[in-house]
This record gives C-alpha cells, sequence and structure tokens, in this order.
C-alpha cells in the first residue's frame, strides 16, 4: 500500500482527462508519465522489502526465519505493479469489457495455477503459490496491452516526475485516507475486545462482513466507470453537476434493491454464510442497513473531491469523517452494545454526510436535485418500516408485511430505473 504510492488509483482521473481531451500528444504524454511511476513504485517495493524482509519476518512470525521467504515476495511487486497499471489504463480509457474480462481471467488463472501447489505442498507453497498467481495475472493482463494503443514518447525523468507529481500527491492523499480508515477499524476492534468481550467483536467483525460484502459490489462495480467519467468531465460545470446527480440516483435505486432483500433475509443469509450461532449479530446488520442509503451519498460526492484535485481538503473531510464514526461507535456501544453499533452507523453518516454537502454547496455552489432526496427517503422508510414488522409485530403479520414492502419497494426503484436506463435495452444487449 505504501510503495505503490497510490498511483494506481489517483492516474485513472489524468488518463481520464487526457484520453477525453483527444489530444495525441496529452494522451502519449500521460499514459508515458504513468508507465515510468508504475515502473518506480514496482522497485520502490521490491527494494523496501528486501531491506525490510528481517523486521517483517519478527513482526508476523516473532522471529528472522522467514526473511528469505519475504525477500522472494518481493518478485510480486513487479507483476503485480505492471498487470495493475494495465488494469489502470483499461479503467481511465473506459474499457470496461475488457477491464472485466482480464479480472475474471486472471482470478480464475490464479485459481488453477495456486490448487495445485497447495494441494501438494501445504503451507511450503503459500510464497510460490503468491509469486505464481502474480506471474499468472501479469500474463494474462499481457493479452489486453493490445487493447491500450498508444506510441511511446520521449521525455526526461525530470519531467516525468515533474508531471507525475500531481498524480503521486493524489495517490498519497488515498493512501493515507486507506491507512486512516484501516487505524479506526482496528482502534474500534480494539475497544470492543477490550471493554466488551471477544465474542462481540466476532459478531460484529461478522455482521460487518455480511453488509461490506453484500452492498460493496455494487460501490466497486459504480466506482469502476464513475470516477473515470466524472474526471472527464470535471472542468464543464454543468456535466459535473448532472453527472453527480444521475450516479446518485442510481446508486439509491440500485441500494433501494438491494438493502429491503438484505434486510427482510438477514436471518437466512447468516445461516447460509455463517451458522446459526451468529444469529445474534442480526440487530447489528438490520440497524446498519439504515445508514448504507447516506453512506451511498457520501461516496458519490466523496469523489467530487478527488477528481477537482482537492488534496487537502479530501484528507481533511476524510479524517473528521473518520473520527466521527469512531467516536459515535464507541459511544453508543458502551451504551447499547452490538445494537448501537449499527445505530452509531446511521447517526454517523447523517452528520457525515450534511457535513459534505454544506463544503460542497460552498465551495462549488452544488446541491442534489429532488429525485435524489425522493429515493433516500423512500429508501430509508421502506428499511424502517421493515425493520419495525420485524421487531413489533407477531411472525405471521410480520412476514406479510416485509413481503409487501418488499413487493412495493422493488416495483417502485424497478420502474424508476426503467425510466433512467430502459431495461429492454439492457436485455438486448445481454442477448447479443
Amino acid at each position: 500500500t505504501l510503495t505503490s504510492l497510490g498511483v494506481p488509483e489517483s492516474a485513472v482521473k489524468d488518463i481520464a482527462k487526457a484520453h477525453n481531451s483527444n489530444d495525441e500528444l496529452k494522451i502519449r504524454t500521460t499514459f508515458q508519465v504513468f508507465k515510468r511511476l508504475i515502473w518506480f513504485t514496482a522497485i520502490l517495493g521490491v527494494l523496501a522489502t528486501i531491506v525490510f524482509s528481517p523486521l517483517l519476518s519478527k513482526f508476523a512470525f516473532k522471529n528472522y526465519e522467514h526473511t528469505t521467504e519475504f525477500i522472494w515476495l518481493s518478485v510480486t511487486f513487479i507483476f503485480g505493479a505492471l498487470s495493475g497499471g494495465i488494469y489502470t489504463l483499461l479503467r481511465g480509457t473506459r474499457q470496461l469489457k475488457y477491464l472485466a474480462q482480464a479480472n475474471i481471467f486472471g482470478g480464475i488463472t490464479g485459481l488453477v495455477v495456486s490448487l495445485p501447489i497447495f494441494y501438494f505442498y501445504g503451507i511450503n507453497g503459500v510464497v510460490p503459490a503468491i509469486i505464481l498467481t502474480a506471474f499468472a495475472n501479469y500474463l494474462v493482463s499481457l493479452y489486453f496491452t493490445s487493447k491500450i494503443k498508444f506510441e511511446p514518447i520521449n521525455i526526461s525523468w525530470q519531467e516525468t516526475f515533474q508531471l507525475g507529481k500531481p498524480i503521486v500527491q493524489l495517490g498519497l492523499s488515498l493512501t493515507l485516507v486507506n491507512i486512516l480508515a484501516s487505524a479506526v477499524a482496528f482502534a474500534l476492534s480494539a475497544y470492543i475486545s477490550k471493554t466488551g468481550s471477544l465474542s462481540d467483536l466476532g459478531l460484529y467483525s461478522a455482521g460487518n462482513a455480511i453488509v461490506e460484502g453484500y452492498v460493496g459490489m455494487v460501490f466497486t462495480a459504480m466506482a469502476t466507470d464513475y470516477f473515470p467519467r466524472l474526471s472527464a468531465v470535471i472542468n464543464e460545470e454543468a456535466k459535473w453537476k448532472r453527472l453527480v446527480n444521475e450516479q446518485a440516483e442510481l446508486v439509491l435505486i440500485i441500494l433501494g434493491i438491494v438493502l429491503v432483500l438484505l434486510i427482510t433475509t438477514t436471518p437466512l443469509l447468516i445461516r447460509i454464510l455463517l451458522s446459526k450461532e451468529f444469529l445474534a449479530s442480526q440487530n447489528f446488520i438490520q440497524f446498519a442497513v439504515l445508514a448504507i442509503p447516506l453512506k451511498g451519498l457520501v461516496w458519490v460526492v466523496g469523489y467530487i473531491f478527488l477528481a477537482k484535485g482537492n488534496n487537502k481538503l479530501f484528507v481533511t473531510v476524510e479524517i473528521i469523517a473518520n473520527l466521527i464514526v469512531l467516536a459515535f461507535n464507541i459511544l453508543f456501544y458502551h451504551l447499547y452494545g452490538l445494537t448501537g453499533l449499527g445505530l452509531s452507523l446511521c447517526l454517523s453518516y447523517i452528520i457525515s454526510c450534511s457535513f459534505m454537502l454544506i463544503i460542497l454547496k460552498k465551495k462549488h455552489q452544488f446541491k442534489f436535485e429532488f429525485d435524489v432526496f425522493k429515493f433516500l427517503f423512500i429508501s430509508i422508510i421502506s428499511l424502517f418500516v421493515c425493520l419495525v414488522s420485524i421487531h413489533c409485530l407477531e411472525k405471521t403479520y410480520s412476514i406479510i408485511a416485509q413481503i409487501s414492502i418488499v413487493f412495493i419497494t422493488v416495483a417502485f426503484f424497478i420502474f424508476e430505473f426503467n425510466k433512467k436506463i430502459p431495461l429492454k435495452s439492457i436485455l438486448q444487449k445481454f442477448k447479443k
């Protein structure tokens, strides 16, 4: 994470801008700068791993016996950086079909390579499996280099670092935010285990994994296309504001369908994905779900800061938002236990979303259109009514109420989705 300097993520903005400009010289220059930065971060990763391999072994295994294995693992930085660079170029140029194929084939190839190694060598096959999986992914990515055609351009290393400086600055901001998010998660886990119990920590982790895993694919899929598109039009005020509103509407429509199904099937999902011993996390999951529509809006507007290049503001906002989440999580866990963690997420995201919208209103005169608030209201109301029916009605009436709410909510959001993107055209494209 550190030695990548956040370049694979941050470069998407510059690549998308260059690609959208139709300026051949700008495209060639941006691609060449990015290619060199990828090599620089790969070599930095190799050197850092070799230099710190004794410390990494000591930290991970309490001894120095695995120093050699860490040195061998440094090779993966080369393969990982090069294949990741190709994926970034595909994303920045919005060749999403090839990006999807590259990820799918890369994943399958990694599985085919690693399974026999683990089968025959067990734990001794861990290091070879990691290296060969990275190499296999790199070989797959090589096929897709032909989809990104550009003529190399001769620029000096001094020019490379000068032109690459904004990419690295944004990348370091993203890296800092990712580390901060991990630190907040670690601090909360430590607090739960020290003041509560390991049982609570296990239930929280399991519940959080279900919520994040269930809706995470929505955010990941959207980010793949949304950030490059936003970066490409960020200097055209009317276009980027329209795009952000459209994205917010789409996110809320999809989440409206996904979340109402999640909140009503939570006990079943826990039994399928975990076991009945984890049913105690049900309340946390169902209350946490209420916060996800707001999280969707925070996620959508957060990319505005990145696309605008407001690195300091982005980091400041993220620090404040993460500290708010941590503070409320600790307070509500202390007061209400595991269920309190779900309640704290709702309150945290109400504050974070309001805070970000106030900043965007003052700095960029941006505000959401009526449809965004309409979808947000309907989504939260449907989830809240489901929650009330689950906790306040007898089982039979509760099931009838939940089925009715799911049917009405899903029908409404499908109708709204069809107005934005006709389902008929999607089915026709799928058939082709």
